[in-house]
Formats: C-alpha cells, structure tokens, sequence
C-alpha cells in the first residue's frame, strides 16, 4: 500500500471529512497529487502553504479558523512534550523504503556503531544494523532523533565508538552535541560520509563572544505552541540581563527570521524558541536561551 492510499484509510478511521493538510517542504511538490488522491476518496481538503518546522509546528489554528475539524500533520509523529491544539491532529510519517544492498558499510572505521534517525526511516534501522553487522562490527539502536531533541542518542553514547545517522541531509545529525565521531548515511545518494560538527559549535561560540559586548538585547519568544518558552523563561533572563546593566525587551514572533529583526534596535538577540534557529544566518549575535549564563563567564 502507498503512502497516500494508507493516508486516505487513516483519515476515514477518524471519522472526520474536511481537513487541513499540513506537508514538510521535501514532500510539497507531491501536494496537489495528494490533496486530489484525498478529495476523489470524499475527504475535503485544504492544503497550508507555509513551512512546517516539526511537530512542535502545528496548523491546528489555522485548521480552526478554515473549518476544518483535522489537522492531518505529514512528516513527523507527536512531539515529545504535550501541549494543546485547537482541532485534532492526525500525524502520518510518510514512510519511505530505501534499499540497503549497494550502500558500502566498511567506510565506517569504529568498532560499536550506534544507530539514530528520522521518523521516515525509523524502520529501516533493523535492515542498516545487520549490513553493518555483516562488516564485523557491534551495532546498537538509538532510535528516533529530532532537531532539538537527541535523549535517544545520549542514552547509548557510553556505549559505542560512532554514530550513523540514517536519512538524508544533515540536519539531524548536526543536534548531536557529542565528542564521539558521527557518520552521515544519505540515503539519496547511498553513500556514508563523515559529519563536521565543529562548524556550529564554532558559529555558536562566536556568536557569545560577540554577544558579550552588547547593551541591549532582544528576547525572542515564538507563538508556536511547541517552540513557546521550549528552553527559557523570557521575563527571567530579561531580570537577568538587567542585574548585568543590560537593556532588554521581549519580542513575541511566529517566524524567527534574520530578515523579520531588521528594524529592531537591539545589538543581539537572545533565543527561547527552537534552539536549531541558531543554525540559520544571522546579521547580529543571536545566542540560544541556554548559553545565557555564557554571557558573563570570566
């Protein structure tokens, strides 16, 4: 069975009939074939044109306002804190099956490899770990990753000598904060490469000390549910900040962008939403609500 065809048959189990379909931006060219698959299976749907950041990212007031009554959310499962929606949500991963066979394992040098991914290829990690196993290699199963979420790679990092990431892109695997080293399987290109870690940590360290010398900042708090207040407390570290002789301001954004702080006069931005915002381009210092208290190290 297909993705959609499984999607239409999850979405008539709900009972529910007019949804709102909210797609990650690697399946949006499929939109169109989806949302008319959907509507020739008597499921009404509007289809939300903006991008979805992860399951911390829901259109469920959106669904509301347009009234539908389900969010079908494509790409990720339930974020892994709970908080409420307007509108239920169906989450559909949107699987996707990649074969192993020409994809050369022996690259990896390490002895004990642990194994993480995304929800798309989360069952494809039995299928890696005996290819990887046939090298003479020890493999253990981390799990799921997320961008700002890495409990299942931290709970095997005393364990094992290296990490592969199955997917694609090296998103995921940049939110490793690891001395073990980490390996990259693309599976687009089948090919395993090693992963530089150091370029983030660098841009993030650059970005405190040039954050230090600044006297007024700005405190950015998203509207989206997920990311709302997901690492700091705004009101606390705007006291904090002012305890140091800093000014500060708290800025409430649905977007975090470089281009959307343009106008605001501040000399850096303090982040208490998505900590990977911090891996975008920045005109000013931007430093993520955890790295706070690196502002005033000696």
């Amino acid at each position: 069975m297909d993705n959609v065809q499984a999607l239409i048959n999850e979405i008539k189990n709900t009972g529910h009939r007019k949804v709102m379909l909210q797609l990650p931006e690697g399946l949006k060219t499929k939109s169109a074939e989806v949302a008319e698959r959907l509507e020739g299976a008597g499921v009404s749907v509007l289809l939300r044109n903006k991008p979805s950041y992860g399951a911390c990212d829901l259109a469920d007031k959106e669904a509301k306002q347009m009234g539908c009554d389900l969010l079908v959310h494509v790409g990720h499962n339930k974020f892994y804190r709970d908080f409420g929606v307007a509108v239920p949500v169906l989450y559909f991963p949107w699987i996707m099956d990649v074969p192993m066979d020409d994809i050369d394992f022996s690259v990896i040098s390490e002895k004990r490899i642990g194994l993480v991914t995304n929800i798309q290829h989360l069952h494809l990690l039995e299928d890696v770990r005996k290819k990887i196993e046939e090298t003479g290699k020890t493999v253990i199963i981390g799990g799921q990753l997320l961008g700002c979420w890495t409990a299942n790679a931290v709970k095997i990092e005393n364990d094992i000598d290296a990490f592969l990431f199955v997917g694609s892109g090296v998103f995921h695997s940049l939110a490793l904060k690891t001395d073990k080293k980490v390996y990259g399987l693309d599976l687009e290109r089948k090919k395993i490469e090693p992963v530089d870690l150091s370029l983030l940590e660098r841009r993030r360290w650059a970005h405190i000390y040039k954050a230090r010398e600044a006297k007024t900042f700005g405190i950015l708090v998203s509207t989206k549910e997920g990311q709302n207040q997901l690492i700091g407390n705004a009101e606390k570290i705007r006291q904090l900040l002012e305890r140091k002789d800093k000014k500060a301001f708290v800025l409430v954004m649905d977007e975090i962008r470089d281009d959307m702080l343009l106008g605001i006069k501040a000399d850096a931005f303090i982040n208490t939403a998505c900590p990977r915002i911090m891996d975008d381009t920045w005109t000013r210092p931007l430093v993520n609500a955890t790295d706070v208290d690196k502002l005033f190290d000696d």
